[in-house]
């Protein structure tokens, strides 16, 4: 915003309030932010049929999202260290919801993972920005506690989404629901250049609101090289407590619905309301966990000692989140509806997580020096989706083969202990450090690469592919199955838009019959639920089996 900019400057000993309003711009582009984020898995049985996408498909374009919004965050936030959070924020911001609203002209997998990446690319700016500015606008004392208020809006968009998406989708269709929903955030950036400055420059902040404000010890604005940010110990026990933690969240975000719907057999329209209340207790949880800390620094506790036990009140309480995939099939816990006790858990993890992510946040400007700071959030970012990432592959991996969700919750309730264990071990002392050394840009480059081929690795030992061809499916089941001759192929079906086929394997212990569903380069997937798959059209179980020839 320039300096003749219509803001009607503070009058002369008052207290202004200001960077509470630059806070709720932040909460708002964060709302803005998730929102998006969330249209394309809410919006997908609206589109996946129409567009023939495979679960493969799916998962690519997911991947495409994540990995241009996590090593985006490595280069996204250092360019916005450079040009300030003014500029950097109204850049990127306008970027992720022209992408949002392409969504709405895209018609293949190729073009949604290329416009996935474009958002993904543009949403890279909002958490480094709004760090950063927090770390402009507030005292150490007040940042855990600023940083919760924002970061709720991740939750408020989560909840609105499923609210707007589909009621809109079903009234207008998939595209003009992508199209209103991620054209509309665009109203944010007039009030955003309209109003934001930084605390020196801005007209409407009093000499007692600034002095408040810069009521710390001073901090260094000097530029870092990225070597210089990498040399520095915290950001290692950040990036690694990222790693760790993103996983569950990630989790929750992306198979939630899918666990709910499939596990519980409930209704698309319940939802609407399940989804909501999950988000709206994280909520609660982003603005306690950042108030934890801010009133143990309060009541005389270090900073270091005030973050870690308030992080570790939220560890604890994810716990509980590791008996969630137990519950499947039981029909009620003390009279109670076992899907009201799971959303209650899951409620409660969820915000474990955001009060978690507070003080994680917060532990940056805490710890580092401001110039860094967006740079270091990118950085941790990245780390937090590498994890993400390879946790995803491990739900795959477990799904197909004990066809149970138990083993990603379990370990979703472990995640947090072992993320403060390693945060504390690295960094036992949570005190201002100064670059002291500078790590080689090639090392860092090796390193992300590392990182990169963890992820492709992982993917293509656990979930690629298993059949190339029925040819293929026919030759290499019969050992997997342990058949005593050839399969007798059994009638047609459908599962959505897939073609199916069943086949009749002989076994020492009988007739197995097998549906096998093609994917759009007509490579088998075994359907491992048969006549039970959600969208099956086809014959029955029994009329399956009575198919068979004599």
């Amino acid at each position: 915003m320039t300096a003749s900019s219509p803001v009607a400057p503070a009058r002369q000993g008052t207290v202004t309030r200001v960077r509470w309003t630059i806070c709720a711009l932040l909460f708002f582009a964060t709302t803005i932010n998730y929102l998006d984020r969330q249209l394309f898995s809410l919006l997908i049985p609206f589109f996946e049929d129409e567009l023939r996408l495979g679960p493969t498909d799916l998962a690519l374009i997911n991947v495409s999202f994540l990995l241009a919004y996590g090593f985006g965050m490595v280069f996204v936030g250092r360019w916005i260290d450079r040009i300030g959070t003014g500029k950097g924020l109204s850049a990127t911001f306008l970027l992720w919801n022209v992408a949002s609203a392409g969504h709405a002209f895209v018609g293949s997998f190729a073009g949604f993972a290329g416009i996935r990446f474009l958002l993904g690319v543009g949403e890279a700016g909002n958490f480094p920005s709004a760090v950063r500015t927090v770390a402009e606008w507030f005292p150490k004392k007040e940042r855990a506690l600023a940083t919760g208020l924002f970061n709720c809006g991740s939750n408020v968009g989560a909840i609105l989404a499923p609210l707007l998406a589909v009621r809109i989708a079903e009234a207008y269709g998939w595209r003009t629901c992508f199209l209103l929903l991620g054209g509309v955030g665009v109203v944010w950036i007039f009030f955003w250049n309209r109003l934001y400055r930084r605390p020196e420059e801005h007209p409407k902040v009093s000499p007692e609101e600034l002095a408040h404000i810069r009521s710390d010890a001073k901090e260094s604005t000097e530029s870092l090289g990225v070597g210089e940010v990498f040399g520095m110990r915290p950001v290692y026990a950040v990036a690694i407590a990222k790693f760790f933690t993103d996983a569950p969240w990630w989790f929750y975000l992306t198979w939630l619905p899918k666990f709910l719907v499939s596990e519980f057999n409930l209704k698309p329209t319940f939802m609407a309301y399940a989804i909501p209340v999950v988000f709206l207790v994280a909520d609660g949880g982003a603005v306690g966990g950042g108030w934890l800390s801010s009133r143990l620094i309060a009541g005389g506790r270090s900073v270091g000692a005030a973050r870690k036990l308030a992080m570790l009140v939220c560890a604890l309480s994810a716990v509980p989140v590791m008996a969630v995939g137990q519950l499947v099939g039981v029909p009620s816990v003390a009279g109670i509806p076992t899907v009201f006790v799971a959303v209650a858990i899951l409620s409660l993890a969820a915000a474990a997580h955001q009060g978690w992510s507070s003080n994680l946040y917060t532990l940056v400007s805490d710890a580092l020096p401001r110039p860094a700071m967006a740079t270091v959030v990118g950085v941790m970012t990245a780390f937090g989706v590498v994890g993400g990432a390879l946790f995803q592959i491990f739900v795959g991996w477990s799904l197909k083969i004990t066809g149970s969700y138990a083993l990603p919750f379990l370990l979703a309730g472990t995640l947090y202990l072992i993320g403060l264990l390693a945060l504390h071990l690295v960094l036992p002392r949570v005190e201002p450090v100064t670059p002291k050394r500078s790590v080689p840009k090639a090392a860092i480059v090796a390193g992300g690469v590392v990182m990169l081929a963890s992820i492709a690795g992982l993917q293509f030992a656990l979930n690629r592919p298993p059949y190339t061809s029925v040819a293929d499916y026919r030759a290499t089941r019969s050992a997997q199955l342990g058949a005593t001759g050839a399969p007798t192929e059994g009638p047609a079906a459908r599962v959505g838009w897939m073609d199916a086929r069943w086949y009749l394997w002989p076994t020492p212990e009988g007739t197995k019959a097998e549906l096998i569903k093609l994917d759009r380069d007509a490579r088998p997937i075994v359907e491992p639920r048969g006549a039970s798959a959600k969208g099956y059209e086809g014959p029955t179980a029994e009329q399956v089996q009575a198919s068979e020839a004599p």
